[in-house]
Order: structure tokens, then sequence, then C-alpha cells
């Protein structure tokens, strides 16, 4: 297989002599490769030398420009003679240090230094350590760098103040792999009172990692390195240089190899892309243990299309997974993932409510605390500490209602469903199933601020009764931070709360500034279908919502109802909102008999049938099976109300693995609508069915 440049890695290891960390694709063409590893990018090429092709690598970590004055910020009366700016860089592989550049707003002589290694053993190192030596000698260091006009900066072609070690030290500096990560600093005369020009813009430090741009400055004290950073936060400013390197040889490289949530399905596929950039050979492999293993089991990896690679691996309920992605060029250099891992959590029997927390808030203990207090069973899932959820949890025959305290991950969508209902909640509630939303910022989540109205065809509309909203409404001046009121009024003849009894007259007062929150709940209004639950007494806004719908049942607290002053009022209002939800207690698709996939077990049967991917699809998705003797198989479709839709395979087959492509279509080639389908693999008096989503 011969691939060449399609997207980028995640993170390299060669045995201990490449880069170890996550990288993420941020573009390609056909002649180069941008990818960043933490804050630093990498525009990687192939360049054709006289021993043959190499690989150019520019790292940098400024925030690429967007306008000619986007570099105006700099270090303006600080800077100056003497003072001395460093970044940390690190390679991808063993290299030569070939040009290092820098922008400065005023004339002056720099003196440039590069400092190696800057980490070991795991240690950082800072220029001046024992074990940090100076690799430019200083009689060559010295370079004159004019004065570069930000206003005639182009935004496809900076100019920069070049120091070419080749040409100006007389030979570049080779860095074997214990020195990957090193400095590089320049510092400048007095003539001119030369400024050092930074990007101007404050990198996040939860997304960019920490400061890896540092100074020395006459306002700090003598002898201290100085980052530029946002009061108050971690966020750094970085300067404005960059080098060049040069790789004889890199590995292939993987990426988009994502990390997993943890799932009730026993089966999954792994999936990687991975580019080969010298468009030389390569194999990809998959390597995976569980807790129960003592070693690592390798398993080919098959090639997709746009370069990426899959295999499928077993395990079992309760099994934590292990795994890492090797990659490995005809001329023997592999790049290995970081380690990764995910937990396959056993299925709760007799467990029909699942509780989603995505909060943030931390309350997700009073959620437990109200349901153990009013005996019934349910099922916690913090999606924190599982990493995400998946459809396998989510719609799980078992589970009749889901409450979902929500927050980043927006599990229920708003008003689109074919584009924003990646979790297919829609799905769940068409079959059957209840949902209870309680979410103060479930507007604003989606990007919706102030009033309007909801239409037919908007998920708040159709599923949630929501039609008049007004999302983060903070009309009250004389409290900053939110208008909504933390006393609620019962709405007369609601059938939620209308047997609703507390010793006082509301519910509350709500607590919003628990944790720190603020108060920043939505307002929401019925449509005609629905039915108001709560208003806030003072302003009269609605502040909660239920829909009875043909096959489901749905309630919608726009304020955090477990933050009442009082638990037992929670527990109260908790309890007659389960009552009413618990009314319609049928899941169509249990009904079925056909979604029993997380529990249908074969014992030493003769084949097996493999999840979908992708799941969720659009609109085509691919089954796959094995068989280990020869079959008469039946491969086919069916709706979410059990109806046939067509036909796959059906026909006597060899042993070995089969793959299907199916394009959603029914038996005449006619498109099916999105939703919930089944796709049953039958042999002689043994099936097995399993469930696939539709997302148009």
């Amino acid at each position: 297989m011969n691939r060449k440049v399609a997207i980028f890695i995640l993170s390299l290891i060669i045995y201990s002599s490449v880069y170890a960390g996550n990288v993420e694709l941020v573009s390609s063409t056909d002649r180069s490769v941008l990818l960043k590893t933490g804050s630093i990018y990498h525009r990687l090429s192939i360049r054709q030398s006289d021993s043959g092709s190499v690989v150019v690598d520019t790292i940098f970590y400024f925030q690429p420009p967007t306008s000619p004055m986007s570099y105006n910020d700099f270090l303006a009366g600080y800077q100056g003679a003497g003072d001395t700016c460093i970044n940390w860089f690190t390679m991808l592989a063993p290299g030569k240090v070939t040009k290092l550049m820098m922008q400065n707003s005023s004339t002056g002589h720099a003196n440039w230094y590069l400092w190696a290694p800057a980490v070991v053993d795991g240690n950082y190192l800072f220029p001046g350590d024992a074990e940090s030596v100076q690799l430019i000698e200083q009689q060559h260091a010295i370079d004159y760098c004019p004065a570069l006009v930000m206003s005639q900066q182009t935004m496809d072609s900076l100019v920069w103040n070049t120091y070419d070690l080749e040409f100006e030290a007389g030979s570049v500096i080779e860095l074997d792999s214990s020195q990957l990560d090193f400095w590089v600093g320049y510092s400048m005369d007095g003539n001119g009172s030369p400024k050092i020009w930074q990007d101007g813009v404050f990198h996040n430090e939860n997304v960019d990692g920490s400061c890896r741009s540092f100074s020395t400055l006459h306002s700090q004290t003598i002898g201290k390195w100085y980052r530029n950073v946002q009061p108050g936060t971690g966020n750094w400013v970085a300067h404005m240089m960059q080098i060049e390197v040069v790789y004889e040889s890199i590995p292939p490289m993987i990426t988009d190899l994502p990390d997993l949530c943890d799932t009730f399905s026993e089966s999954r596929t792994i999936r990687a892309q991975v580019i080969e950039l010298e468009s030389e050979d390569f194999e990809v492999r998959l390597n995976f243990k569980t807790n129960r293993s003592e070693s690592y089991q390798t398993v080919i990896m098959e090639p997709d299309e746009d370069d990426y690679f899959w295999a499928i691996i077993d395990f079992l309920a309760g099994d934590t997974v292990f795994y890492n992605i090797q990659a490995e060029d005809s001329s023997g250099l592999v790049q290995i993932s970081p380690g990764k891992s995910f937990v396959c959590v056993k299925a709760p029997q007799n467990t029909e409510i699942i509780i989603i927390d995505d909060s943030g808030l931390e309350s997700g203990g009073l959620y437990r605390e109200a349901f153990d207090s009013v005996g019934v069973a349910y099922f916690y899932w913090n999606m924190e500490d599982h990493n995400g959820i998946d459809t396998t949890v989510l719609h799980y025959s078992g589970f009749q209602t889901m409450i979902v305290s929500d927050g980043d991950n927006r599990i229920v969508p708003v008003t689109d469903v074919y584009e924003q209902d990646i979790y297919n909640i829609a799905g769940f509630l068409d079959s059957g199933g209840n949902l209870m939303l309680v979410d103060m910022d479930y507007l604003y989540r989606w990007n919706i601020v102030g009033a309007g109205r909801f239409e037919t065809g908007d998920f708040a509309y159709d599923y949630l009764g929501i039609e008049d909203y007004t999302g983060d409404p903070d009309d009250d001046i004389t409290l900053p931070g939110g208008s909504a009121d933390s006393l609620m009024l019962s709405v007369s003849n609601n059938p939620v709360t209308s047997a609703f009894s507390t010793d006082t007259t509301t519910y509350g007062p709500v607590r919003y500034r628990l944790n720190g929150v603020e108060n920043w709940a939505d307002f929401i209004e019925p449509t005609l279908t629905a039915s108001s639950i709560l208003k806030g007494k003072t302003n009269g806004n609605g502040m909660a919502v239920c829909l009875d719908g043909s096959h489901f049942r749905t309630i919608t607290f726009a304020f955090p109802i477990e933050l009442a002053a009082d638990l037992a009022e929670f527990i109260n209002l908790l309890d007659s909102s389960l009552q009413w939800l618990g009314e319609n207690s049928t899941r169509l698709d249990s009904a079925s008999g056909l979604i029993q996939e997380e529990q249908a077990q074969v014992p030493q049967s003769s084949f097996r049938l493999n999840a979908n991917y992708p799941n969720p699809f659009n609109p085509t998705t691919v089954i796959s099976f094995s068989l280990l003797r020869e079959e008469t198989v039946d491969l086919t479709v069916y709706n979410i109300k059990g109806e046939f839709v067509g036909t796959l395979v059906h026909r006597t087959m060899t042993p070995g693995n089969y793959t299907i492509d199916w394009t959603a279509v029914n038996e005449r080639g006619i498109s099916l609508p999105s939703g919930i389908y089944f796709y049953s693999l039958s042999i002689k008096k043994q099936s097995v069915t399993k469930k696939m989503i539709l997302l148009r």
C-alpha cells in the first residue's frame, strides 16, 4: 500500500527516539502538512537535496496572522540591550537545525543561542543549567537584524530576520534522540532600543499547555526569567520566532485516533488515519490487552478510504481495554501512538432509569441521594468519569427513562435534529423512551441568546414542547449574573406537580451560586400541546415545561432543581416527575424483540456479527461478519417498528471475513429516513441482531 499525504498524526514514539506527545492535524495539501504538537506548529514538506529527498520542518508556535496589524503587540519599554528571548522547541525525530528566524521592530545586532537538551529523564532543564549545553559557537553567532515593518508583511509570506546556521556558522546543528527538546534564543544590543515582536494573542493554557516563550526583562528581578501572561490566568503570549529543521527520514504518522469513552458494547472497531509522507510502503498494527491479560495481542489493521485503517477487537463486560497503534515503514522506521484505554461497563439489570451527569455542578450526588431515598433503581453515568458516552449506553434496551443534566457535550439537541442530534435522542423518544432534561444553560449551549420562538420541526418544539423562550436572560440590573427567580410557583392543574406539596407555597429558594455557579437560567413557555409546570414567583417567566407525546413523555427544567435549599423539596419534585414519566412504560424497540444486542449470547457459534461502522452513519455504513465454516447466510434489515426493510445477503458462503456496504435504501432502492434500524444475521436456527442509527 503506497499512501501519500492526506491527514496527520496523533502522537509519536519511535522506540523512545521521536516526539512523544499528542499531535493534531491543522491542514494538508499535496505538498505540505501542517500539524500541531501541544502549542507548537510543524509545517512539513519534502525537499530534494544532493543526497535525495529530505523532510523539512518549519517549527513555530505563534498564532498565524489575520491582518498586518495583528503583530503590533510587543514588549515595548522592557526589551532592550542584553535581554534575551527564548523559545522551547521540540523536533519530531532526530535531525538537523538549519535556520533560526525572528521578527523585531527596530534595528540591532542579535546574538543567537541554542541550548540542548531542555528535558532529561522527564526533568525540565533551563538555559544555564549544567546539563543544558550551548551549541552555537559565540564568535559566529552575531547577526545584523534590520527593523521589520509589520504593515508591509503579507499573510501568506511573512518576512523574517534569518540566521542561516550553515552559511553564518559554517555548519548545521545535529540533534539526536536525547535532544529533541531544546531552547533557541537571542539577545540584541541597544542600537535603536530594539523591541521584540509578539503575536499579540493570549494562548489558552488549558488548550495549548504551559508557556514556552520566555524573556529576561529589566523590570523583573535580576537573573529571573519572565513570561508574558494574562493577569489572573496562565494564558501566555508567544515571541515571533520560528526555526527550520531537516530530517533525513521520518516514520509513518498516525492521526485521528480518538480517546474512546467507556461503553456497554463487548466489541469495538478501532480506527486511525496514517500518513506516510515519503510514500514508502508501511504496515499498521493494533496492540491491545485487557486487565485480565499480561501481554499485548497484535492485530493487523485493514486499510479503508482516506488513509484510514481499522481493526475489530472483542472483550468482556468489566474489562479495561488498553491499546495503541503502531505503524512501520519498509525502512524499519516505527511510530507508536500513546497508550489509550476504555472500560467495558457491565450493563445494569432490571434498571429502567439512567442519570447522565454532564452538568459540571458536582451535584450528581444529590440525585443519587434522592433516588436512594425514594427507593427507585437507577444507573448513574458521569460524563467526566467515563470520558463521554456512546450510543450503546444511551440506547441500551433496558433504559426506559433518561435523566440528563446537560453540559458542554450537548447531548440534547435544540433545533435541527439531523445536524445536532448526534446521540439520536429523537430516536430514543420515538421508540417510546422518556426524557427529563435539567439544564439552566440548555439554550445558551447552542448559542441561542435573547427572546425567540421555536417552530414545528425544531427538536425543542416537537420533543420538549417549548415554543417561546428567552435564552440566557439578564434583565435585572440590580442582580448581575442573571434574572431568573430563585423561588418557583407551581402552575395550576399541571400534570407533574398538581399534587406536589411542601411546607411552603413555593419551590426553592434555588441556590444558583452553589459551587460558584451564576444564575443564567433560561425562560421557556409551552406549545399548545404541552404544559407549563413552574413559573418564577416574581417575574412570572416559565421555568419548566412538560410534553405528553405520541410515544414518549418529556420534562424540561430550565434551572438546577437539585440545588433547592431543602433536599426534601428536591426529592419531592423528583418523585412527582418520575411518577408522571413512569406512566409511559413501554419501549417500542423492547417490544419488537429486535433490540437485544447487548444481551445476545450465541455460545460456540460458527459465526460472528460485528458492530457496523460508522454508527451513526449517513448514508453508508459497513456491516461485517465472519464465518468459521460454510453456511447459508441471511442478513436482513428492519426498521424501528420491526417492519422488513431489505435483504442484504441470502446465499451459501465459505469460511472467512465479509463486509457489506449498506447505503440506507429499501428493496426498491428508495432512500430511507433518519431513524433506528436493526440488522440481523441468521444461520440455521441461530441469529444475532444489532442496532444502527441513520442520521441524514
